[in-house]
């Protein structure tokens, strides 16, 4: 017996070493793939939610575009509030409407056009004769806001390639909105024509990850291909591209008209060779767009996804290897570096793991300051205004403290001067609840008012400034002159341009004088506000009501075009006149019988 086993002794050492070679073999194998199967998909999970941010970023850009497109239509539409929709009154707006098309000039708006209520374009922007004086009532968008009347919604045109007229071939999208009377009737429409080659290069095109990598977008409400995956504008629809030859890439679109993000694969031609498939892995992300849904995808081909793991799977690849050829070599090493190889793998996963949650922490950290940038923008250009509008009064408000400090008993003149001060704090009060409320401007509190009694108050709230100026005041007002108004609304504009006045004439030698002078004619109320300053240039006339535009060496700019908005919302109008050297007059003119349809009457 003894003798057996020691004929067989070498012989069973040896089938066990090869047993146990073998079974090592076929366990490190099965490892080795399961982990490299959790590092691939691991991978591949981080790089689409990469993908997802940069979808999301590309949607953002497209719903900041398009909303800068609704604000200025509605200052197109603003300006025709309470007035007739024809060429003359166009005419008239021409000045304000180049501005308003001058500042889109960045943007892919080909031209802004006025239609009447007969759909009859009555003003564009560049003027273009074969355009204007024709109808278009047939248009979809022209019908759309004639017949739904929804004040405040903008209308998106489908995607569209020009078969005619003087812009055939051009591929285009027109954003419209109606003009409507203060009953709510319809007046006319207000459209821009997008050039959409420009938008898809500028906010879709653009998006490159890689070598093929790229951003592709849909029209989910129509089913339209607008940007396809390969990066050409297409227009074709759903059904008619893509259901027969690329039903996974047609399904993932039908899943997307939930209006939710995600992500997936699908199969497409190869941008390297049209005549290959290829899969690509995607991530999508919605963009709500008034009366439209598009979809955003980034998508890269799966092969470049898989180069980028290379490195870590040569090495790994190596590491097996080495292992292999120990365990060949002498099972003794067997457990040893079969211990040490895990150990290696699980180091290298780890390795690339945290660096892919760096790269993804970095790329949430990018998104995020992007957005802050966004908001400290917004609050900065509300505290310009917020700023502007409180400087003045708490001026007034110290120096008429610094008068009661002087005095023991307030009695007369101090005790008005009690009285202007508690009013300037209400004022003020509400004027900081009306810039917090962003969103919803407050409302015109009209009042049949005397604008004597306006200027007479004024005038002594600025006593003490005007006597620190060395200025002399002088009023010629047509007594009585009353006007339906928002008093503390129009209190502000001339007290800006009392400021204003005062300021200009700050270092100017000779006589000071401030004059304010106010007569009625025929349904309006004329306000002249004059001084012997150093005047305004005939250049910079046109531009001081510009948002920002100031020519102070300190101040936001933003006083003259608050004023003007005021003095808008009142139905009236602002303007200014006078040469260097020669003084500058402003000119307020405001209906007597107040703003047409709009704020809230208050006995």
């Amino acid at each position: 017996m003894t003798a057996f086993f020691r004929t067989f002794k070498l012989p069973l050492a040896l089938l066990l070493i090869v047993g146990l070679t073998a079974c090592a073999f076929i366990t490190i194998r099965r490892a080795n793939n399961g982990v490299r199967a959790e590092a691939r998909a691991r991978f591949f999970e981080q790089y689409n939610r990469q993908q997802y941010l940069v979808a999301e970023l590309t949607a953002h850009s497209l719903d900041e575009m398009f909303a800068t497109f609704s604000r200025n239509l509605e200052l197109v539409a603003g300006l025709f509030d309470g007035k007739e929709v024809d060429r003359e009154q166009s005419q008239r707006l021409k000045v304000h409407l180049e501005k308003i098309y001058g500042s889109l000039l960045g943007t892919p708006v080909i031209d802004l056009v006025v239609f009447d209520s007969k759909g009859v374009a009555v003003a564009i922007e560049p003027h273009d004769n074969f355009t204007l004086g024709r109808s278009y009532a047939w248009r979809d968008y022209y019908r759309w806001v004639r017949d739904q009347r929804q004040p405040g919604r903008m209308y998106i045109s489908p995607f569209m390639q020009l078969a005619g007229g003087r812009k055939r071939g051009v591929k285009e999208l027109i954003v419209a909105r109606g003009i409507y009377g203060p009953r709510g009737e319809f007046n006319g429409v207000v459209a821009c024509t997008l050039d959409f080659d420009k938008l898809a290069r500028k906010h879709v095109l653009s998006v490159k990850i890689g070598k093929h990598g790229q951003a592709w977008l849909m029209d989910s409400t129509t089913r339209t291909i607008l940007v396809d995956p390969n990066g050409r504008i297409a227009g074709q629809t759903f059904d008619e591209a893509l259901r027969r030859k690329w039903p996974r890439l047609y399904d993932l679109l039908l899943s997307a008209e939930d209006g939710k993000p995600g992500s997936g694969w699908y199969e497409f031609e190869d941008p390297a060779d049209p005549r290959l498939k290829v899969r690509k892995l995607v991530s999508y992300h919605p963009v709500r767009l008034e009366n439209r849904l598009w979809t955003v995808g980034v998508t890269t081909p799966e092969r470049e996804v898989e180069a980028l793991l290379s490195s870590f799977l040569q090495r790994q690849e190596a590491i097996s290897t080495t292992l292999l050829v120990t365990i060949i070599g002498g099972a003794a090493f067997l457990l040893a570096l079969l211990y040490h190889w895990n150990r290696t793998l699980t180091a290298q996963v780890g390795l690339h793991t945290r660096a892919l949650s760096e790269t993804h922490s970095r790329l949430e950290a990018t998104f995020d300051e992007l957005l802050v940038a966004k908001k400290v923008a917004a609050v900065g250009h509300l505290a310009l205004g917020l700023a502007h509008e409180i400087r003045n009064p708490l001026s007034a408000i110290q120096m008429n403290m610094q008068m009661i400090r002087k005095k023991i008993e307030p009695t007369g003149v101090l005790c008005e001067n009690f009285s202007i001060a508690d009013g300037e704090i209400q004022r003020l009060n509400r004027l900081l609840k009306d810039v917090l409320d962003f969103a919803r401007p407050r409302p015109l509190r009209l009042q049949t008012v005397d604008l004597a009694e306006i200027v007479r108050r004024l005038l002594q709230l600025v006593d003490q400034r005007l006597a620190q100026y060395g200025v002399t005041p002088t009023t010629d007002i047509e007594s009585p002159l009353e006007l339906v108004c928002d008093p503390e609304q129009i209190h502000q504009v001339l007290l800006n341009l009392v400021l204003n006045a005062m300021e200009a004439m700050d270092g100017v030698a000779g006589d000071r004088t401030l004059k304010v002078i106010a007569y009625r004619k025929e349904s309006q109320a004329y306000v002249l506000v004059s001084d012997s300053g150093r005047g305004i240039g005939p250049d910079k006339c046109e531009q001081l009501f510009d948002p920002f535009y100031t020519t102070k060496v300190s101040g936001g700019g933003l006083g003259l075009s608050i004023l003007q908005t005021i003095v808008l919302s009142h139905g009236g109008s602002v303007s200014v006149t006078g040469g260097t050297g020669a003084g500058a007059t402003f000119t307020v003119v405001l209906p007597l019988a107040g703003p047409s349809g709009t704020g809230e009457k208050t006995p």
